[in-house]
């Protein structure tokens, strides 16, 4: 299996045995919440698009009402199914979710008590990294200086710089630690295990 189908896998599996009201990390959103969200995203673009226009909003919510009016273990057992049998998705599930069913698997786990970061694979952490080279940046990508993404073992890269500002200048923040650590505090999750030195406060975080 892929990393993507793994963590679908799990993310299935532990979404099912937390039930429906479990609190996640995504602020204000339950279990159910969620399992909502991923299954519009993945089933029904025509909704989706809504995450990203403001136009298509109100058919983004009447789309999830209608979902959410379901039994939540149908719509967790259809997301965990996988991707439409006539989707792209279904042939490109684990370039486009590795990074989505990973972040979203954490959200779940570390809203739960006495929760601690997971070990992976040296496959899967090559994933996570490949992931964290093709987003990281562009989630810190308005950030107020330059943002140096330093992962664990592998060559550090920059967010955010203004004219080679980080090669020459002090004025930057690093934020150092494994590749998925780091991809989570990119999407702005606060329980990310990251070690970041310098202002932090001047770092902005934004979406895809």
């Amino acid at each position: 299996m892929t990393f993507a189908a793994t963590e679908r896998a799990e993310l299935g599996s532990l979404l099912l045995e937390l039930g429906p009201a479990a609190p996640t990390l995504c602020e204000g959103w339950t279990t159910k919440d969620l399992a909502i969200h991923l299954l519009v995203r993945e089933n029904r673009p025509d909704a989706a698009a809504g995450m990203f226009l403001p136009a298509l909003r109100g058919h983004l919510r009447s789309v999830s009402e209608q979902v959410g009016s379901r039994d939540y273990a149908d719509i967790v057992r259809e997301w965990a199914s996988g991707p439409p049998r006539f989707s792209p998705l279904r042939f490109l599930d684990a370039q486009v979710n590795a990074g989505e069913h990973f972040v979203h698997h954490e959200d779940v786990r570390r809203a739960q008590p006495e929760w601690e970061p997971r070990s992976f694979a040296a496959e899967d952490e090559r994933t996570l990294l490949s992931v964290l080279h093709r987003i990281g940046a562009r989630l810190l990508r308005n950030s107020d200086i330059p943002v140096i993404i330093d992962p664990d073992g592998a060559a550090s890269f920059v967010a955010a710089d203004r004219r080679g500002v980080a090669r020459s200048g002090s004025d930057v923040v690093r934020v150092a630690g494994s590749a998925g650590e780091i991809l989570l505090f990119c999407f702005g999750r606060k329980a990310a295990r990251v070690t970041v030195t310098g202002d932090r406060d001047r770092i902005r975080f934004t979406s895809i």
